[in-house]
């Protein structure tokens, strides 16, 4: 068993190589708009609408009912409320636009978060994106799964705009890894998730973009592009408009651009994408009006980061380095299913 001070010392590394890291470019950024629906209290996941223009679809982290909530991104008001019936959301953690078998839009809802490592099964849920808009209550289709090597915590689903195709990206201190689910999912057995690469560390969300033809993941600081499908690519890592546990990201549903959220802050940040067009300005209905009453302007791309790896990735890191003691691998059922207990 690793010993407490080897542990702690892995844990002090981690952290010390974050506050070093040399810096990364900066993208340009705008502020869209602030989100003040008291049901929005912490934006985990969000994905853009594949049927509705300028509408994103968000969710609250651990705490909510099982709600998406339709964002317009011209003011941030809440546009559409969707409750899963049938589900008991233990920690919704990620959000994709996807296509079902039939090739009809669909939203992929994550209830993927596992702080301890510990579950034996996490659950997958699809659900038909609403034509029309407003106070919904649907039925969605859930399939269980886990991984091939052992549990693992993930914020993130990556979804193929063509085909029911799903990967999931795990949370890990030093690194997380891209598991992909069985293109075919069984609703009556438990599916493997299958390890297809490797990505950096805390990474708290992900996007594909709406070509299919590569995504975006975020950690609580930075972006990194990847091009092709998963696994693919890492071609560019830029820096994120700073957010305290900033923990959604999404393309924009033309893939002109990127939309972040966070936690514990109330504006959606538009962010560049490298190499594309500069932002143009948006339709909107008026200036965004801060707490005080004031217009809220963009934010600095020149940020000092170190408060915020010292709050955020230090406690998480102590947490996790705990973790990882206690623990060690299962094997696990190799091949598409296993037979759920």
């Amino acid at each position: 068993m690793v010993s407490v001070v080897s542990a702690l010392a892995s844990v002090v590394a981690g952290v010390a190589t974050v506050l070093i890291a040399p810096a990364v470019a900066s993208a340009e950024e705008r502020v869209l708009c602030e989100v003040t629906d008291p049901r929005l209290t912490e934006i985990s996941g969000m994905t853009a609408s594949a049927l509705h223009p300028r509408v994103m679809w968000l969710h609250n982290d651990s705490g909510d009912a099982a709600r998406l909530y339709a964002v317009d991104l011209t003011d941030c008001a809440v546009v559409g409320e969707v409750t899963l019936k049938n589900v008991d959301a233990r920690d919704f953690e990620g959000i994709a636009t996807g296509v079902d078998p039939q090739g009809r839009p669909v939203l992929w809802v994550g209830d993927i978060g596992d702080n301890l490592d510990s579950w034996d099964n996490v659950s997958l849920y699809r659900v038909r994106e609403p034509r029309t808009l407003g106070k919904k209550s649907v039925r969605a289709v859930r399939f269980r799964f886990t991984y091939q090597d052992r549990p693992h915590n993930a914020e993130t689903i990556l979804a193929d705009p063509d085909s029911p195709q799903v990967w999931i990206v795990t949370k890990q201190l030093a690194s997380g890894s891209i598991y992909a689910l069985p293109r075919t999912l069984s609703r009556s057995r438990i599916n493997i998730a299958e390890k297809v690469g490797r990505v950096g560390g805390l990474v708290t969300d992900g996007s594909m973009n709406p070509q299919g033809t590569g995504f975006v993941l975020r950690d609580y600081f930075d972006a990194h592009s990847y091009s092709g499908q998963p696994p693919g690519v890492l071609v560019d890592t830029y820096a994120l408009p700073a957010q305290i546990q900033g923990e959604a990201i999404a393309f924009t549903a033309d893939g002109s651009a990127l939309v972040i959220a966070s936690e514990n802050d109330s504006r959606l940040i538009q962010v560049a994408v490298p190499g594309s067009e500069p932002l143009v300005d948006v339709p909107d209905k008026g200036p965004v009006v801060d707490s005080e009453g004031g217009v809220a302007e963009p934010t600095s791309g020149d940020v000092n980061y170190t408060p915020l790896v010292v709050g955020v990735v230090g406690g998480m890191a102590l947490v996790t380095g705990l973790i990882l003691m206690s623990r060690k691998p299962k094997d696990r059922a190799m091949g598409s299913t296993k037979k759920a207990e």
